[in-house]
């Protein structure tokens, strides 16, 4: 992009640097970057302000007016027109402004001046006020109000090296070392499922198994789980956390009672269990008001009120008239069998999918939680007494669709983390950060597979080259693509040199004459 700037002061500004990080230079610092006099720093930033706003202006007119798009829970997309005219008048967030702001609160602070003064010591043009600004502030944070020249060049030859560390070399293959990052620990894991270790009844996948249940993103693994928080004084009583485990807990009739079906006189009885009540805390009220609404049958007890031992249920008696006409027309024994069925598996309290919740106790801070098999996150969320920023589940999709693609994005991330950690193997987190980012850059969770990101690349040989090769060259033959060959494995495949790494460079020799 030719903005008219000198061509020596260009490429000293464009070392190292992306167009965003240019466009924020305060006039001093292009000063000293250029070493220039202030006069001249002036002209090259008003041509970069001049070519910044250009920009803005025309992305405006590209944009046109704001429509924001949103998912409905059946994955349609609607549109919601704002309500802000096109023609309103939008504050702009101004990044130029807010640096030099940095720049001004700082300007006589000690540390700062002593950083300042290292930096233009070494000779680093790679320093930025935000870093300048967050190196002084983690300093004031330790208790430090100045620094020596010893410390502050201690510092910054610091910065400077965690500034090396954080970079790569131009054009490099970050998506293939990921893959060999991972993969090569991968191979050490055993294809058995681990178990975490101290905490009673709940098994949950790791290893091998686990990762590929990430990767793939399976919308529900194979085996969910929550930690479900309390807050405030409920935390630290295991009372309240029993009941919270007795209410989310899914209690079925079997939990509750044992089933006889009287097959000479067509009827269903169940005998409550008086202790399994308690500990559900149910009545036999709730119950049987519950068996009512689920089967709209008339429910015969034997006693009233929560006295009641046992429960009746006749098939086809709606109300209690009914009783006096089974003589004419009983029911038939396909009815009686199918009434056992669904009072069998009929869930009586307890939100869907979360199987047992065993309450555990944290002997770090104190306080009581819930571990469970089987999660919904959605439903849990709603109870008023759980603390939902501390509450987690490992099902991804659950995340991704009641809190977003950024919180499933960060949940990609810990599971792997968390996996590899438990098998003890170390993978730098920047490598799980890729993994996470092409996973959910589209704005959903997508698999790493064919059904994913390597069935949607653009290239027809690499989508070949994964699996289905067949299918894929005859869809592209039929529809008359083309294919650029501007990915790795497509130019691997026609025996040319990718575009990677010193195959980005077109670089001649020129004889001399």
């Amino acid at each position: 992009m030719d903005l008219g700037i000198a061509e020596n002061f260009a490429h000293i500004l464009a070392d190292d640097r992306k167009w965003d990080d240019v466009k924020i230079l305060p006039a001093e610092n292009i000063a000293q970057i250029c070493e220039t006099d202030s006069e001249t720093a002036g002209q090259i930033k008003g041509i970069i302000d001049g070519a910044n706003q250009k920009n803005k202006l025309a992305n405006n007119e590209a944009i046109g007016p704001v429509t924001s798009v949103r998912l409905s829970r059946t994955g349609r997309k609607t549109r919601a027109r704002s309500r802000v005219k096109p023609t309103a008048d939008i504050d702009t967030y101004n990044a130029t402004a807010k640096l030099i702001g940095l720049e001004d609160e700082l300007s006589e602070d000690a540390v700062y001046k002593s950083l300042v003064t290292a930096v233009e010591e070494s000779g680093s043009r790679r320093f930025t006020n935000r870093i300048f600004h967050d190196l002084t502030t983690a300093i004031h944070a330790r208790g430090k109000k100045k620094l020596t020249k010893p410390q502050a060049k201690k510092v910054v030859q610091e910065a400077i090296f965690a500034l090396k560390r954080a970079s790569i070399d131009p054009y490099e293959a970050a998506g293939i070392i990921t893959a060999q990052s991972i993969g090569e620990p991968g191979t050490q894991m055993t294809m058995r499922t681990f178990h975490y270790a101290g905490v009673a009844t709940v098994n949950v996948t790791q290893g091998l198994p686990r990762i590929i249940e990430i990767v793939d993103a399976r919308k529900v693994p194979q085996t969910p789980t929550m930690t479900i928080r309390l807050q405030g004084d409920k935390k630290t009583s295991a009372e309240e956390a029993q009941k919270l485990a007795a209410a989310i807990e899914v209690t079925t009739t079997v939990n509750i009672a044992s089933l006889e079906t009287d097959v000479a006189q067509r009827r269903l009885v169940l005998k409550l269990n008086k202790s399994n009540l308690k500990q559900k805390n149910m009545t036999a009220s709730e119950v049987k008001d519950k068996l009512e609404q689920a089967t709209r049958l008339y429910v015969q007890a034997d006693k009233d009120g929560n006295k009641a031992s046992k429960l009746t249920l006749i098939p086809g008696v709606h109300s209690e008239e009914d009783l006096g006409d089974l003589a004419e027309n009983p029911p038939s024994y396909t009815m009686l069998l199918q009434l056992e069925e669904k009072i069998r598996d009929l869930r009586l309290k307890g939100i869907p999918n979360v199987e047992r919740a065993n309450v555990q106790l944290d002997d770090k801070t104190g306080e009581y939680y819930l571990s469970t098999i089987g999660s919904n996150l959605s439903r849990v969320s709603e109870i008023e007494t759980i603390d939902r920023s501390r509450t987690y589940t490992n099902n991804i999709i659950e995340i991704y669709e009641y809190l977003g693609i950024e919180a499933a994005r960060q949940a990609i991330v810990n599971e792997l983390q968390a996996t590899l950690d438990g098998a003890r193997l170390e993978v730098d987190v920047r490598h799980l950060l890729l993994v996470a980012d092409v996973m959910t850059s589209e704005g959903e969770v997508r698999a790493i597979g064919r059904h994913g990101v390597s069935g949607t690349k653009h290239s027809i040989l690499a989508r070949a080259a994964f699996e289905v090769t067949v299918n894929h060259l005859l869809k592209a033959g039929i529809i008359g693509e083309r294919d650029q060959l501007t990915g790795v494995a497509e130019n691997i495949i026609v025996g040319q040199p990718i575009s990677l790494g010193t195959g980005s460079v077109e670089l001649y020799y020129i004889p001399e004459e």
